[in-house]
């Protein structure tokens, strides 16, 4: 997991535990809650690290680790991040679409663990409060669905170090509480959606490293929040859009080496670069 993802995993932890402690507690966690996570731990085929040795039916699953629980009973995040300097401790399997059952989750974190394959899980669809997801490092792969919008509370989305292919979906327009958007390091194709300007909270945009084409959008304007963007590595090629330069009170990190784009350097970069 890189540091930015591991400091806004952080953040989201601290309003939990502060939150629990405010709570009262109950011995026993939802029964749904149970079921969904004993279905995911089937699935799991290798545990090399006894990550999930405390997940035993009959025990609140409340107190297992990598779970935490809000007002008692019900589920709220799941962390199990792996070790990506020692892939041989982490896990190996599939992820069970029983998840579903967890419907107060808020955070999902299951990134690093290069030895989870299959598709995209889309359980995490039918997880209306999710704020925070972290699927990265795997080896999950295929198309991203067309309707990933409907995740309409999501601020943060991990989803770079796949294998994922096809377009980045239109309905991503949808997401306008995002912050994090990071999709680099997958097979991705296509053009970047125009409704991404939808997405005024911006902070980070990582799209580096896939297989994206055509000309960069001018969606930038209402970004005034951006501070890294990375567009690397592809295969984008014409002029840099003008917007671009209304990022300069705020850009920290430009990102735009490999690709094939023409015409002058913007005065903007010129200037970032001196």
């Amino acid at each position: 997991m890189n540091s930015l993802s591991s400091f806004t995993l952080f953040i989201f932890s601290v309003i939990f535990f502060l939150q629990c402690l405010s709570s009262t507690g109950a011995t026993t966690c939802h029964p749904d809650d149970e079921a969904g996570l004993l279905a995911f731990k089937s699935g799991i085929t290798q545990d090399p690290s006894g990550m999930l040795s405390s997940w035993k039916k009959g025990t609140s699953c409340c107190s297992w680790k990598g779970i935490t629980c809000l007002n008692s009973d019900r589920v709220t995040m799941l962390e199990l991040v792996g070790f990506p300097k020692k892939p041989e401790r982490s896990l190996s399997g599939t992820l069970s679409p029983s998840l579903a059952k967890l419907q107060h989750l808020s955070v999902i974190s299951l990134g690093d663990h290069v030895n989870i394959t299959g598709s995209f899980p889309k359980f995490l669809l039918q997880l209306p409060k999710l704020r925070y997801v972290d699927i990265q490092n795997n080896r999950l792969s295929g198309p991203l669905p067309a309707n990933i919008g409907v995740l309409s509370m999501l601020e943060e989305f991990f989803l770079q170090g796949n294998k994922f292919t096809g377009p980045i979906p239109n309905s991503i327009s949808n997401l306008t509480r995002l912050s994090y958007l990071i999709f680099g390091g997958n097979l991705l194709t296509g053009t970047i959606p125009l409704g991404i300007a939808n997405l005024k909270l911006m902070q980070n945009l990582q799209l580096g490293d896939n297989r994206l084409s055509g000309t960069i959008p001018d969606i930038f304007e209402s970004m005034t929040l951006l501070k890294f963007l990375d567009l690397s590595r592809n295969r984008f090629s014409g002029r840099l859009p003008p917007s671009i330069a209304s990022l300069a009170p705020t850009l920290l990190a430009l990102h735009l080496s490999q690709n094939n784009f023409s015409g002058a350097i913007p005065d903007y970069i010129k200037i970032q670069q001196a």
